[in-house]
């Protein structure tokens, strides 16, 4: 009561009423020996501890550490670089031959797609100044497949995936016979599907011939 009416008249400051106040101090003590429970809902020490940090994983992933012994890519031979040109030529009818003669028309899709590889060695100034079309001709086995049906996007792709398979097959196969090297199974994968989407992105256009380029530059 004599502080409160102290307080009343100002007699005593904040910092006297502050030490008459008592604050417990804690002390940590062992386990199982007065030590202080945890209030219900608080977080464990298991879920208090420093998280890690998202950045340092991520430069872990990019620079090795932490990294899966088994997934270091698979080294390249020393391939000299090379361009598949293609080209496709369309139909918007489907013709029934006897030997070269045509015997019958009906209404759907004809496409042939061509497509070679030549090496950056044969591309010459003078090369450069070709048509996409007729550098293909400079390929040493320029592959070309035909397609028929009803759906112009299905019959471009089935062309295509064709063409593009075959003549990237071709060749990885010539190129490890005078060198002995050869693409990486992941590349060819690669090279087989730009080629297929880009063959069959022209093809869908409309007009009856399109080209594309596919470099190949490791």
């Amino acid at each position: 009561m004599e502080l409160a009416r102290k307080v009343a008249h100002g007699a005593v400051t904040f910092a006297t009423v502050a030490s008459l106040v008592y604050v417990p101090s804690v002390h940590a003590t062992p386990q199982g020996e007065g030590s202080l429970q945890s209030c219900p809902g608080a977080p464990s020490p298991a879920a208090t501890s420093v998280a890690t940090n998202p950045l340092a994983d991520l430069a872990a992933g990019f620079f090795g550490g932490g990294g899966d012994a088994d997934s270091t890519p698979a080294e390249r031979d020393p391939i000299t670089p090379f361009t598949l040109y293609g080209t496709s030529f369309k139909k918007y009818l489907i013709e029934e031959l006897q030997g070269e003669k045509v015997i019958s028309r009906k209404k759907g899709f004809t496409v042939n797609s061509c497509v070679g590889a030549v090496s950056s060695a044969q591309e010459t100034p003078q090369f450069q100044g070709l048509p996409t079309g007729d550098k293909a001709l400079y390929a040493k086995d320029r592959v070309c497949k035909k397609a028929e049906g009803q759906e112009l996007k299905e019959v471009c792709r089935t062309a295509c995936e064709s063409a593009c398979t075959e003549a990237i097959d071709l060749y990885d196969k010539q190129v490890k016979e005078e060198s002995g090297f050869a693409l990486l199974a992941s590349d060819k994968a690669r090279l087989t599907k730009s080629c297929t989407r880009n063959c069959s992105y022209e093809c869908a256009k409309p007009g009856k011939a399109f080209d594309f380029v596919i470099p190949y530059r490791r």
